[in-house]
Formats: C-alpha cells, structure tokens, sequence
C-alpha cells in the first residue's frame, strides 16, 4: 500500500474539526481550509463594524409606545444616535446625537440625549404591537421626557 492511500484525521487549526486526509498533501488541505474559514470569519466580523451590532449603511430603529418615541442608531463609519419625540409638542421631532457603549452583547448604551439602556440580541424573541417579529429588544432606563416604569420594545434592523 502506498502512503498516498493512508487516511489519518486531522485537526485543523483553530477549530477544533476533523477531517479525514491522506498522508500526502493532507497537511496542505487542512491548512487551506483552515485558512478559507479564517478568512470567511474576519470577513463576517469586518461587517459589523458598528459595536459588533450594525454592519456600515444600516440603521436599527428601536420604536416605543405609550408614549410614542424612538432611538434610532446610524451606522455611517462609526455609531451615530437619535432620539425621536413623537409625545411632546407638534408633529414628530428629531434630534441627533451621540452614542457610547459600556458593554457588548448585550449592548449597554447613553446617547448624548440622555437615554439609557441595553439591547439584547433575542432572536425572534421579540414582537412589537403590529406583531412584527424581532431579534433584538431595547429595555431603556432613561429617556428625555419619560418617566418610569420603563418597558422594553423591539428594534429592527433597515
């Protein structure tokens, strides 16, 4: 029997899987395939590159109600922030503003309006009162205006 005709499993890199290679060229075809799902995962975390949580040109809106208001977060090169005032005075007010976040996954928030709170990644977890499913809910803690008891709602991604 040649060595060519010899399996033994290999584990390839960083993943922890096995596969099942011939002695010859076994170790080239695990590492070219370790490779390709290296490459394939930093191009999967280079999408999000908004706090790990919106990937450039999308937006997460996060609508609450009773009263009507909203956070809406931009991602543009870094996270931008708006809160959206449909509650107080005439017509809907939009105003933008900043973000910082303390944590991710769950993402800890203050925008520069000031409101506080977390988004949870809750997949499907979440449906709004037109029964819209989600898979993220904001629980706020604070927002300009409003006061306690606070209740969480779903945010969407656009």
């Amino acid at each position: 029997m040649s060595a060519a005709a010899v399996s033994t499993p290999q584990t390839i890199p960083f993943t922890g899987a096995r596969i099942q290679t011939s002695r010859i060229g076994g170790i080239a075809s695990a590492l070219m395939l370790a490779s390709a799902l290296a490459s394939a995962n930093a191009a999967a975390a280079a999408d999000l590159s908004c706090n790990r949580l919106l990937e450039t040109g999308q937006t997460m809106i996060c609508s609450g109600f009773e009263p009507n208001w909203a956070l809406e977060l931009t991602c543009n090169g870094g996270m931008n922030a708006s809160f959206i005032d449909a509650f107080s005075g005439d017509g809907i007010q939009t105003t933008p503003g900043s973000i910082d976040f303390s944590s991710e996954d769950p993402w800890q928030l203050e925008t520069s309006h000031p409101v506080r709170g977390t988004i949870a990644y809750t997949p499907g977890g979440c449906t709004d009162e037109s029964d819209r499913v989600s898979d993220f809910t904001f629980t706020p803690t604070a927002a300009p205006g409003l006061s306690e008891p606070f209740y969480p709602f779903c945010c969407r991604i656009e």
